[in-house]
């Protein structure tokens, strides 16, 4: 790697460290919450690592993917990676919470959901306007019979193909998602029949969920780091702004931080090997339904 290169990561990994929910998990575990103040230091980092693509070489080359950095940021997902952000905002204000508590269940998480495909919609327009094709933000199938490269991580010592690479990870992270969640909430069959009717629209939930962490942090980012900075640093700055993500999801803290690690780590994986976003967006998808599903149910009971 050249010292432009060099430079570029440097620069990449320390904005992603800066917009990512580290400081969030720093703070909450040193003081229990977030200083009010430190969302306008994190902005004011973020805008002038922004405003120095314009002018420094290193910089320039990573402005897409500062901007898309800056889109999630300022947008935000409603979750403690983002708690700052303007759909966080909007989903707790009172006009929110006051229709959400009259409105059907099924109404207002679908109307949640699509609120959260803002940042990929705006992204998507900015990679379309860029002069890039969905091919190149890896918005496609793909060549899902690729061959998966051989690592360690997974005991994989020759090639194999993604159709049996991916086909024995969909299954086997779905049954694992499914098991935790009955071990964690045990549901009843009293609990399931009142929630069928509504698992039709907790698959369509899933489907948009998937859709758009796959997208927004996962593929649009790759498709601008890839050139600048190469394969395993892009792979791995990725997989690090969406596991620490995680510390506050399902399982949480340390534990979940390395669970989703390696998640982030396989799906980003297979986008780059197979050019395509089709196995990272079903395995979410996957473990994603029985998610949403057990979420119904509890909605339910």
């Amino acid at each position: 790697m050249d010292r432009k290169n060099l430079n570029s990561s440097v620069v990449a990994w320390i904005v992603m460290l800066i917009a990512s929910s580290l400081s969030s998990i720093f703070w909450r575990l040193l003081i229990g919450e977030e200083p009010y103040w430190w969302y306008w230091v994190q902005s004011a980092l973020l805008l002038t690592f922004f405003t120095l693509t314009f002018i420094k070489a290193e910089f320039k080359a990573l402005k897409g993917f500062i901007l898309i950095l800056l889109v999630t940021y300022f947008l935000g997902y409603g979750n403690p990676a983002f708690p700052w952000g303007l759909i966080p905002l909007i989903h707790s204000s009172s006009a929110w919470v006051s229709w959400s508590t009259q409105a059907p269940w099924a109404l207002t998480n679908m109307a949640l959901h699509l609120l959260r495909l803002t940042p990929a919609l705006i992204i998507m327009a900015f990679l379309l306007l860029s002069g890039m094709r969905r091919q190149d933000f890896f918005l496609a199938k793909g060549k899902i019979d690729a061959p998966a490269e051989p690592s360690r991580l997974i005991g994989m010592k020759r090639p194999q193909p993604w159709t049996q690479i991916g086909t024995i990870f969909v299954i086997v992270f779905s049954i694992g998602t499914c098991l935790s969640l009955i071990l964690s909430s045990p549901p009843s069959l009293s609990t399931f029949m009142q929630a069928l009717p509504l698992i039709p629209v907790a698959i369509l939930i899933a489907a948009i969920n998937s859709f758009n962490e796959e997208f927004t942090l996962r593929a649009a980012p790759l498709s601008k780091l890839l050139p600048t900075i190469g394969r395993q640093n892009s792979l791995w700055i990725t997989t690090l702004f969406f596991s620490l993500g995680h510390f506050y999801g399902v399982p949480s803290g340390v534990l979940g931080v390395i669970l989703s690690s390696f998640l982030g780590w396989f799906l980003g994986k297979s986008i780059l090997e197979t050019k395509g976003f089709f196995w990272a967006w079903l395995s979410h998808f996957c473990a994603d339904i029985f998610i949403f599903t057990f979420a119904t149910m509890e909605a339910a009971a």
